[in-house]
């Protein structure tokens, strides 16, 4: 609805839209013969700037209109016309003070914001030793500072985009226009405008209308709360997006290597982030395969365990009530059970679950027969190797009983074909044209210099990496359309 020139209209609109609304603050006043009222929020908004910027020179002017207040207010950075009540919420509930004149049909909103912010910390999740302490914060506006900051370039793009019909909430899609790809920051604008969504919350709400992997286990959509890394991403050729409320960064298109790439990784020798990225992929692998494999080879392939450890675990086995795969089963339900009560519980009550599940339920367990002590032994080590690629946490607790039933049901042959299957699924993730498993699938030999082992500074700095120049990467093939 737009509004009236009839400033009592607008009032009235105002008072009946914001009832019960103990924060709403609205202030009429009258210049000469014009009248007029400003709106605001109490609580996002600066009160001593409303008063100095805003309230004071309008009420000092002697010509009162939009035209004249536009160009004599010049000490607010930012000024905006609403032309409708929607958009005059949107403002107000953004920080924004709106003033309404009679006889005009344009509001203006002055921006004033001042919301309840915390300051910038360090990643709670995302740890490093030797990489910036700097973490994303909740507020949009701070986030886009982290990133101009350290891309001091007009090519850094932050187009912002208004969401959700029920409550608009601003989003940023950020980017490099001369290192992306026009058509997939094209593509990646046009599918988060598409998203139709009542209300953003959260950044989650966003990946499935932006994620193309929707029949696998592995989203090529990947998330941080580090402004480093996003930076990195930016200037490799890809997206990200930052959302208002969220401390949490999105960037696209995802690779699979770059869940076992860390900021500390540039920061230490290459020798030893090339040791350190091994370990990492040989923890992934270890963390998905070592229950079912455990269990496939205890339940039909004794043939393949050295005599000497067959009898110890066979010993051990024996006295047990339950196959490997149900006490495979049994102690990975109760490690999930133990996680997810440590996270939800205060961090004092949360260590005492841990020690509790670490050394009673588990000492408690092998004592009374109920579960073999090689069996927790396996679980112990699943659950430490999960926790490197930690970014992988869901989808590898998920396979992780999917290889355990498979295991214990058909044995390596079985492994071994759902292995097969699960590496096809992942190399026919194709995001917005650019391979999920490149440069491994397709192999591209020039991209491998900061893969498996990292090359010193000097070689890749003279690599210009981008995300649409790797081997297979189409981007039109993603649109649909032909070159």
């Amino acid at each position: 609805m737009t509004l009236s020139k009839d400033i009592e209209e607008n009032y009235k609109h105002f008072k009946n839209d914001f009832v019960d609304c103990s924060d709403f603050l609205v202030r009429k006043a009258k210049i000469g013969d014009k009248k007029l009222f400003f709106v605001a929020c109490d609580g996002l908004i600066d009160s001593l700037q409303l008063s100095q910027m805003v309230v004071s020179p309008i009420l000092k002017s002697e010509d009162i209109s939009i035209d004249n207040i536009k160009n004599s207010i010049t000490n607010c950075v930012e000024l905006n016309e609403a032309k409708t009540f929607a958009d005059c919420y949107y403002y107000i509930m953004s920080g924004f003070a709106i003033v309404v004149v009679d006889g005009e049909n344009i509001a203006l909103a002055f921006g004033i914001q001042n919301p309840p912010s915390r300051s910038v910390d360090e990643p709670t999740n995302e740890q490093s030793t030797k990489a910036p302490k700097e973490a994303f914060v909740e507020i949009l506006n701070t986030n886009k500072a982290l990133l101009r900051k350290r891309l001091k370039t007009p090519h850094l793009k932050l187009k912002q985009i208004k969401l959700a019909s029920a409550a608009p909430a601003p989003c940023v899609i950020a980017y490099m226009d001369d290192r992306a790809d026009k058509e997939l920051v094209s593509e990646i604008i046009s599918a988060v405008q598409n998203s139709k969504l009542n209300v953003l919350t959260d950044f989650g709400t966003l990946i499935p209308f932006v994620d193309t992997s929707v029949n696998s286990m592995f989203s090529d959509v990947a998330s941080t709360e580090r402004p480093d890394i996003i930076v990195s991403k930016l200037l490799e050729g890809r997206v990200a997006i930052l959302v208002e409320g969220s401390p949490i960064a999105l960037y696209t298109p995802a690779l699979f290597s770059d869940n076992f790439q860390t900021p500390d990784d540039y920061n230490i020798p290459p020798f030893y982030s090339g040791f350190i990225r091994t370990l990492r992929y040989f923890s992934f692998v270890l963390s998905i395969f070592l229950p079912g494999v455990y269990v496939a080879i205890g339940t039909f392939h004794q043939e393949l365990i050295p005599t000497s450890m067959l009898f110890t675990i066979a010993r051990e086995e024996i006295t047990t009530p339950y196959s490997l795969m149900t006490e495979a089963l049994m102690l990975l339900i109760l490690y999930e059970i133990m996680r997810e009560a440590g996270l939800r519980l205060p961090k004092a009550v949360g260590h005492a679950v841990s020690i509790i599940g670490g050394i009673v339920i588990g000492e408690t367990t092998v004592s009374a027969g109920l579960i073999g002590a090689p069996m927790l032994v396996v679980i112990a080590l699943t659950a430490i190797s999960s926790y490197v690629v930690s970014s992988l946490y869901e989808s590898v607790s998920v396979l992780r009983f999917f290889f355990i039933l498979i295991g214990g049901l058909t044995g390596m042959y079985g492994i071994i074909l759902a292995a097969s299957v699960l590496c096809m699924n992942i190399c026919a993730i194709n995001p917005y044209g650019v391979p999920y498993c490149s440069p491994i699938s397709p192999f591209d030999k020039k991209a491998l210099a900061d893969l498996f082992y990292r090359q010193s500074w000097r070689k890749l700095s003279k690599r210009k990496v981008r995300i649409n120049n790797l081997r297979g990467a189409n981007v039109d093939v993603r649109l649909g359309k032909k070159k």
